[in-house]
């Protein structure tokens, strides 16, 4: 069980990660665009701070990217072992509990808040706010599926390498 605790953690980092990478350097959007702040036009507190954060995970469609693939890792574990197959409603059940983006959103908005300044944090959600910002959260999470998938596909393919290595290392 703790190779899929593992594989959870892991999923869940990298949809973090990439679901919320900031725009790129570039020139300020054109005249009629989404405004890029430049400074706050307020004073930054914990509590702002933190606002932004979780506005920042919101907006970037963490829940949704979240719930993807804790659905994909969860189908992956019950068709690699089919005798979990009785316990899926647990096990959704458990994650829903713990590893949720409900259960965990402070948590990530604190890891923003060490960082990203409120201002960079605004930021990115100025970049969230036009069409390829949109557009990152609509299709991120297919691509972090797909690449999960492809991990999942190389293991698959080399697992006698891995086990002929393991086997040679001995304990």
């Amino acid at each position: 069980m703790s190779r899929r605790v593992l594989v959870l953690g892991w999923l869940v980092g990298s949809v973090v990660a990439c679901a919320h990478a900031p725009p790129p350097p570039g020139p300020p959007p054109a005249p009629g665009a989404i405004a890029w702040p430049a400074q706050l036009d307020h004073e930054s507190t914990p509590q702002t701070h933190q606002q932004a954060a979780i506005q920042l995970l919101t907006d970037a469609g963490t829940e949704g990217a979240m719930t993807a693939m804790t659905e994909v890792m969860l189908k992956q574990q019950l068709d690699a072992n089919p005798a979990i197959k009785p316990y899926e409603s647990v096990m959704r059940t458990f994650f829903q509990k713990y590893v949720s983006f409900a259960a965990i959103r402070d948590d990530l908005a604190k890891l923003y808040m060490e960082r990203f300044t409120e201002l960079q944090l605004r930021q990115m959600l100025a970049f969230y706010q036009t069409p390829t910002g949109r557009l990152a959260v609509k299709e991120l999470p297919r691509v972090i599926e797909a690449g999960a998938q492809i991990g999942k596909q190389r293991v698959e393919d080399h697992l006698s390498e891995l086990r002929d290595a393991i086997l040679k290392h001995g304990p």
